[in-house]
């Protein structure tokens, strides 16, 4: 079970008084001890129904309740989880101004909040925030308990930073500044099937209980491995303080699911050389790019991988190209 969130999340977020005052007038205990999801998704609606403010007065200026309505409704007439974010990002630069999304496609789907870097410490907590209730929306829409790659965000010393993210059951990797929460490329052709509009919140509140309820499986460390190889050409000691383990931990893991980092390295630049084979990318910049010391090194695996120089691949490539 996911742990609960701790008084500290919403202190900070909304101030101790008025955290406090919450808790006391919701029936729940007041005294600092951590509350369950389920009834810290119900504080904060309440709070909005107090308010009117569905930014709970962190901000430059009040957000009215509706405005996530709209977002789901853009997000509803995408022609499927994909282009259903990206209108869901267009249009929060009209709604939320101020906290404009971006989505972008390709190797993954990813969602992104860029400006991060000095956010205050109630920003941070709301967009951690938006980021679990936008996760809800696309399980909600797709009728899926989506399993998200990884997710990325900001190093933060923020009291009860993080509590949100342990839904996701995903692997967290602190550097940089912006949050993205990242899902596999496939993940943006699921078709959207969410009905009954006019129940969304009852219909998001359920997805998100069963969230709770049923925290997601972390991906393998072999899964892992290859989206963070992926992503650059890290050397073992450095992909493994990247997952926020040590070598040794890293490497028995991998031998557990009968694998070894020599083995994922070589996956992932052989799929990235033949990519980048077809391009006019020099073959310097294509072994430095891939994580070799020198172009000789690149030539030699690629008579490994493939029986041939790479000249004979673009060579190869090339009359393929002329015969279409």
């Amino acid at each position: 079970m996911p742990a609960l969130i701790p008084f500290a999340f919403l202190a900070t977020l909304l101030g101790e008084a008025p955290a406090r005052q919450m808790l006391d007038r919701a029936g729940l205990p007041a005294d600092g001890t951590p509350i369950g999801h389920l009834d810290f998704w119900r504080l904060l609606r309440n709070n909005i129904d107090q308010t009117g403010d569905e930014r709970h007065a962190i901000g430059p200026q009040t957000v009215p309740d509706g405005s996530f309505h709209l977002l789901l409704a853009a997000m509803r007439l995408g022609r499927d989880l994909g282009d259903g974010l990206a209108r869901l990002a267009a249009a929060s630069r009209i709604v939320w101004s101020d906290l404009p999304l971006e989505v972008r496609q390709g190797h993954d789907l990813r969602l992104r909040i860029a400006g991060m870097a000095n956010a205050s410490p109630q920003h941070s907590l709301y967009v951690e925030m938006v980021v679990v209730v936008i996760h809800t929306a696309c399980c909600w829409m797709t009728g899926q308990h989506l399993q998200p790659r990884r997710l990325l965000a900001p190093p933060s010393d923020v009291p009860g930073t993080g509590s949100l993210f342990a839904l996701l059951g995903c692997l967290v990797l602190r550097r940089g500044n912006a949050v993205e929460l990242v899902y596999p490329a496939s993940t943006a052709n699921l078709g959207i099937i969410a009905d009954r509009f006019d129940l969304w919140p009852s219909l998001m509140f359920e997805t998100y209980r069963q969230i709770t309820a049923e925290p997601l499986a972390r991906a393998s460390t072999t899964e892992q491995c290859l989206d963070l190889l992926w992503q650059a050409p890290l050397d073992q000691p450095t992909l493994a303080a990247a997952m926020g383990i040590s070598v040794a931990t890293l490497r028995r893991r991998l031998a557990y699911e009968g694998q070894s980092y020599r083995a994922l390295i070589g996956q992932v630049r052989q799929q990235q050389a033949l990519a980048a084979l077809k391009t006019e990318v020099g073959l310097e910049d294509l072994a430095a790019g891939l994580g070799y010391s020198e172009a000789r090194s690149l030539r030699r695996a690629t008579h490994r991988w493939f029986g041939a120089a790479p000249s004979q691949l673009r060579a190869s490539e090339g009359r393929t190209k002329l015969r279409r």
